[in-house]
């Protein structure tokens, strides 16, 4: 777990912003993994917390694939803090703990790979985690991106919490500098290996000290720089912490990684995601993704608030990584992170981050987001404590003229048509997520 410190939508208007962001320098990202799509699967960090061992993500991973999950994409089996203690052996190898992996890392790796699985591993961008604790690769890129190639890893996230508690986000300790090394350390690693980065500086602005970090060194920066080094990036701090997570901070981290919260100017964030060849006044070889964290459904928010965050996850095309223990969801949860529909709103090719068309700090809101098919994909979300009526129209959300239009509720399977009204009665914390297609 963390141990911290105390302490518009502009799709369009953002487009210089934007272009900024593509405009700086590119390290040699060749093995950088394509992710044409947002990725999938399980990590640690909530569900397990920081205890784990070789048998339980050998029965975490077991119980991904009899319940369906990893059939229904979610294949990344993701270790977070807690794999290792950080020591290293004389030539500056991180050492493994044979008592909690018995096979070693690339056994684990090998027995995942095995059962159609992918495998992902965590380390910070300091000399160790938060607090000193953990894992740490500061001094030791090259080295570590070598390793974790070695093993057999599929993807690395890399924290920024014992870094910013150790060098306050001073230069050349900042995370531009710190991910673009360890960016250039993932593309050239000596195994040539295909990995997923994940930035995570999970920092908010001033959440150490006043000024420290500024924004532009926070999560709520983080678009500006890293689509040119990471497939993903924290757009917020975390939604909870192990065994818990509150919709509040759903909600939270839902504006911050649609550029639509009060307390942060984001220009251009939604348009900083999208798949491969985008943008095309400078397009990337990697799908690059906003993260505004992971999936908590049983992790103390009702299956209401777990299914509407589910729903919004897919409508702003967001990494679907789960955060609960597998093992311990009821069959209710198990079959909505199922939802083959659902699913793919977030996994459509078009890769285009949806966004609101309400007006700002409404409770009863409207989202869209633009599939590859010429469709759309309709929220009609309730934030608010009571029952409440959302209605759009399809002219609003950008469907062509028709004489009528089909609605396909993604959550009930129901299937209705409509002249142009979109309407439904959604009850709080809810969301109602429609496909719209014409004719």
């Amino acid at each position: 777990m963390r141990i911290l410190n105390a302490g518009r939508r502009a799709l369009l208007g953002g487009l210089a912003a934007v272009a900024m962001i593509f405009a700086l320098p590119v390290s040699a990202n060749a093995q950088l993994a394509p992710t044409p799509t947002p990725y999938m699967g399980w990590n640690t960090y909530y569900g397990v917390g920081g205890g784990f061992n070789e048998s339980t993500i050998k029965s975490v991973a077991s119980s991904l694939t009899s319940s369906g999950l990893a059939q229904a994409g979610y294949k990344i089996v993701w270790l977070d803090f807690g794999w290792a203690s950080g020591a290293r052996d004389s030539n500056g190898n991180l050492t493994v703990d044979s008592a909690q992996w018995p096979d070693g890392m690339a056994g684990l790796t090998a027995w995942l790979h095995s059962q159609g699985l992918k495998a992902g591993i965590y380390t910070d961008a300091g000399t160790s985690g938060c607090s000193g604790q953990g894992v740490g690769s500061y001094g030791h890129y090259q080295q570590d991106a070598n390793q974790f190639a070695a093993w057999g890893f599929d993807a690395v996230k890399v924290d920024f919490c014992g870094a910013g508690q150790t060098w306050n986000f001073q230069t050349p300790f900042d995370p531009r500098t710190l991910y673009g090394q360890f960016s250039s350390a993932v593309a050239n690693n000596a195994s040539g290996r295909s990995m997923i980065l994940n930035v995570d500086d999970f920092w908010q602005p001033n959440a150490i000290a006043s000024g420290d970090p500024t924004q532009a060194n926070s999560s709520y920066d983080s678009y500006q720089w890293a689509p040119p080094l990471a497939q993903s990036w924290r757009t917020d701090t975390d939604i909870g912490g192990t065994g818990s997570i509150k919709f509040v901070n759903v909600l939270r981290n839902l504006r911050h990684d649609t550029g639509t919260a009060t307390n942060a100017s984001q220009p251009g964030i939604q348009s900083a995601a999208g798949p491969p060849g985008t943008p095309s006044a400078s397009p990337l070889a990697w799908g690059h993704w906003n993260d505004p964290d992971y999936l908590g459904p049983g992790l103390s928010m009702t299956d209401t608030q777990a299914q509407s965050q589910f729903s919004m996850w897919a409508i702003v095309g967001a990494p679907l990584i789960l955060g609960s223990d597998p093992r311990a969801l009821s069959s209710t949860s198990i079959t909505m992170l199922k939802n083959a529909n659902v699913i793919a709103v977030d996994q459509d090719s078009l890769g285009i981050q949806g966004y609101p068309i309400t007006q700002q700090g409404s409770t009863a809101q409207v989202w869209v987001k633009p599939l590859a098919s010429g469709a759309r994909a309709v929220a009609l979300f309730n934030t608010g404590s009571t029952t409440a009526q959302i209605t759009t129209s399809a002219s609003a959300v950008g469907m062509p003229r028709a004489g009528r239009y089909h609605l396909r509720d993604l959550w009930t399977n129901q299937s209705s048509s409509t002249k142009g009204t979109i309407t439904a009665s959604v009850p709080a914390n809810a969301v109602v997520l429609y496909r719209v297609t014409a004719g």
